[in-house]
């Protein structure tokens, strides 16, 4: 009887030694790793790490292993879980995205935009609701992202994705090759509307058979009538536009109206001229990819401080913008660039988490935007912020150059290549003061109750749209037909719903 008694104490204390090493080894509640649990929660049991993935549109990357491995010996210490990144072609982003969301195919973040069919998948439920594990696991987000962000991307006060920390106002206009244009003494100076471009296009076309003049695809949205002063208000997939600037916050039918015709006719004029690629209704090939080839003189494009040297460094070839409407600031904008988490998430905190890093690590960040310092860029001059190619290396031969930093995350953390002005992020905070207002700010339409009229409408808009706005069909015979089918797939029930959803909206502010 004393020999057992004597057991005990030996006993207890062995037991509390392991419950002190057992709660060595545990995770707080935010999945962030407590003294002694280096890793996280994905240590637990032996197990791996959750592997987060990140799907966004964009050119796969020859080398995108070597920077997940990167990335991941810098993310797992700190929250657990690793990366694995998806970029999909821009010409097969809609039939995977779709695909995802049918199938209910497990995937975390999932890139997203107002342009991108945002509120549609919304109204899908393809995406979670993010307000909660913004207060859980975002505050390194909410610290560095203007209030505007979240607050202009929400749908009826809830957001569904976190906008990139870029450019809040936006402008549209066209990159051209500077080359080109100094070789025949352009005069870009004088351009000041988009009819003003003619004397360009018609140059390039007379003196360069192998080069587009103004290349077009289904992956730049709906070239000139992409440009025109629509607010979509908060998804420009759903018809029902106001203008921004003219200050009317009656909700139109963008097809009825005299700049659409107008538009389209241009449109159609430079494509009877060979100014316009033959295929552009059907091409998918992103037009930088074709600058890049150099095939391509002049396209489309959102400008923004900066936005052709950004875009230099992908193609190959100097270029120059020319702005072609004035910065404006609406919902759609915003929400021009989100990162969204799958309904499908299996540990949905954790990919908040992942946000939250990109938005915050500069590391991190510039690892998953640029890849690895000495392989895919190199520090100029050992300056901490500027970057240039590795020798030996240009724009034809790089193995890491993803081109998406628009895309993902805080574009405020992001290096600069040495051909770009050191002061854009200053110019960015100013671009954005001189943003007209769109009356609509703030407002993004709830499209639950219309969602198979919007689905019948799109499929009359691929059907029509492409050959419309690529000037491969007579407006003046298309634009009856296509107004006819718009009609009859619901249209008009889409444009009331949002009017009256913008006017209980306005009549609140």
């Amino acid at each position: 009887m004393v020999k057992t008694l004597k057991v005990w104490p030996r006993l207890a204390a062995a037991v509390m030694a392991l419950s002190l090493m057992l709660a060595g080894c545990s995770t707080d509640k935010s999945g962030t790793t407590t003294p002694g649990a280096e890793g996280g929660d994905a240590a637990e049991g032996g197990g791996k790490p959750y592997e987060v993935t990140l799907y966004y549109p964009g050119t796969p990357q020859k080398d995108v292993a070597l920077v997940e491995a990167e990335i991941n010996k810098k993310m797992e210490p700190k929250i657990g879980a690793t990366l694995k990144i998806n970029a999909i072609d821009w010409g097969q982003w809609d039939n995977k995205l779709n695909l995802m969301i049918s199938s209910g195919e497990k995937s975390d973040i999932i890139f997203t935009a107002a342009w991108q069919n945002y509120t549609v998948n919304v109204a899908k439920g393809a995406f979670l609701p993010l307000n909660d594990l913004l207060e859980e696991h975002g505050q390194d987000i909410k610290k560095n992202l203007d209030p505007a962000f979240l607050e202009g991307s929400q749908v009826d006060g809830v957001n569904y994705g976190v906008p990139t920390n870029k450019e809040l106002a936006a402008t549209r206009g066209v990159l051209v090759r500077q080359d080109l244009a100094d070789k025949y003494k352009l005069d870009l100076a004088a351009v000041k509307t988009w009819a003003d471009l003619e004397p360009l296009l018609k140059t390039i076309k007379e003196n360069e058979p192998g080069i587009t003049p103004f290349y077009m695809s289904n992956t730049n949205g709906n070239g000139l009538l992409e440009n025109l002063d629509w607010d979509y208000l908060g998804d420009a997939s759903v018809p029902g536009v106001i203008s921004k600037t003219a200050g009317s916050t009656t909700v139109l039918n963008e097809v009825e109206t005299a700049e659409f015709k107008e538009a389209a006719e241009l449109a159609r004029k430079w494509y009877q001229a060979g100014y316009i690629n033959s295929d552009a209704a059907t091409s998918n090939v992103f037009p930088k990819d074709q600058a890049k080839a150099g095939k391509a003189f002049m396209w489309t494009d959102g400008m923004k401080p900066g936005k052709d040297k950004e875009e230099e460094g992908y193609v190959g070839f100097p270029l120059t913008q020319i702005e072609m409407t004035q910065p404006t600031i609406t919902t759609g904008d915003a929400s021009g660039a989100m990162l969204a988490i799958s309904r499908s998430s299996e540990q949905p905190e954790k990919a908040m988490q992942v946000i939250n890093l990109l938005h915050s690590d500069k590391e991190i960040n510039n690892l998953l935007n640029f890849g690895i310092e000495g392989q895919h860029y190199v520090k100029k001059d050992g300056a901490e912020n500027i970057i240039t190619l590795p020798d030996g290396v240009d724009a034809n031969s790089r193995t890491y150059n993803p081109g998406a930093q628009w895309q993902l995350g805080n574009q405020f953390l992001n290096f600069l290549w040495d051909n770009e002005d050191p002061q854009k992020w200053e110019k960015f905070k100013e671009f954005n003061a001189k943003g007209v207002k769109s009356p609509a700010l703030g407002f993004t339409f709830n499209s639950q109750t219309v969602k198979n009229e919007i689905a019948a409408v799109n499929n009359v808009n691929k059907q029509f749209k492409p050959g419309m706005t690529s000037g491969a069909v007579d407006p003046n015979e298309m634009i009856p037909k296509y107004l006819e089918k718009l009609k009859a797939a619901g249209i008009d029930k889409i444009i009331a719903a949002k009017q009256e959803q913008l006017d209980a909206f306005l009549s609140k502010k």
